[in-house]
């Protein structure tokens, strides 16, 4: 919406600003017919009538124009005065588009008045995602507005915006201005609070233990933006690292275990449940005897005292170990 708001105002100066100060400096509108020899005619003989050696077009007469002398004659579009291609008139003295003279023209979809990539409209004059920053690292964002996010367009393109707090992965945000430069503000659906995640290319972006960049941002009606964020460090075990009503979770992955906070449910340990989502936090749901499915607490494989008093920790048949420490769960 800022980017629409912006443009009208910009095309509001270009058609009553710009235009009253010719005005007043008394400048005319030419035309052929008028006796001026303007730009882009070989001649103007004050009328528009063929076969008194100007055109209809104000084009020279001649029976054999020569294409490249400089004078626009009979057939002619234009005449630069040279037979090369790309600078607006061709070989053959027809009109060329010319990518960055702010006209759009044949084979064009845009033209700003440049050949510069990155800024939604390329250097063939075709239409291109405009990059006004990078997120990963973050760069071309200063002063006001110092951290590159994803616009509100949610096309995966960027904008530099402001930071109103120093948000990170274990804050809540309402909107992007909550997050320090390089996190964004995401949600898991419209019921739950946001919280701040940081911007990853690879793992390597990602720091503290259980952290990987495994979280890929979609635009709420599930079409990704090939833009993705860190899982959220924490602790299993002893439930700290995430943001405030929202529980830490240990994950499988063939690219190595993983821990994420997610928004949990309230069902107690040793209740039924359908998935882990439905239990409380520091809890998943899990099957004993290979049938009925119950929550229960995560602890530290190995260590029965991580449990209640008359339970054991049992191992995952898929064991999770994150960080060196391998987790289970309590059974009584």
């Amino acid at each position: 919406m800022k980017r629409m708001l912006w443009t009208a105002a910009l095309a509001l100066v270009a058609s009553c600003g710009f235009g009253d100060n010719n005005l007043a400096r008394g400048t005319a509108h030419h035309a052929c017919g008028d006796g001026v020899v303007d730009p882009g005619e070989g001649c103007d003989d004050g009328n528009t009538v063929s076969g008194d050696g100007c055109n209809t077009s104000c084009a020279v007469e001649t029976a054999a124009p020569v294409c490249g002398n400089g004078t626009r004659e009979n057939g002619e579009a234009c005449d630069d005065g040279n037979t090369t291609a790309g600078d607006g008139c061709s070989p053959t003295c027809t009109l060329e588009s010319v990518c960055g003279n702010g006209t759009v023209e044949a084979g064009e979809d845009c033209d700003d008045h440049n050949t510069t990539s990155g800024d939604g409209c390329s250097p063939t004059c075709q239409h291109e995602q405009a990059t006004a920053c990078g997120l990963v690292p973050q760069t071309g964002c200063s002063g006001a507005t110092p951290a590159c996010d994803l616009t509100d367009a949610d096309d995966g393109s960027t904008e530099c915006r402001a930071v109103v707090t120093q948000g990170n992965s274990n804050s809540h945000c309402t909107d992007g201005t909550g997050c320090r430069a390089g996190y964004t503000c995401t949600v898991d659906s419209a019921a739950n609070p946001g919280w701040c995640s940081r911007f990853c290319a690879a793992d390597g972006d990602c720091t503290g233990t259980g952290s990987r960049c495994v979280n890929e941002l979609d635009d709420g009606n599930g079409n990704p933006l090939n833009v993705e964020v860190c899982s959220n460090a924490c602790d299993v075990y002893g439930q700290t690292g995430c943001p405030s009503g929202m529980g830490c979770f240990g994950f499988n992955s063939a690219g190595g275990d993983y821990t994420d906070c997610v928004y949990m449910g309230t069902t107690p340990d040793g209740g039924t449940c359908t998935s882990s989502r439905d239990c409380r936090n520091g809890s998943a749901c899990v099957t004993f005897d290979g049938t009925n499915h119950e929550c229960a607490a995560f602890c530290v494989f190995g260590n029965d005292n991580t449990c209640g008093a008359g339970e054991t920790c049992v191992g995952f048949t898929d064991p999770l170990s994150i960080g060196g420490v391998e987790y289970g769960v309590c059974e009584d």
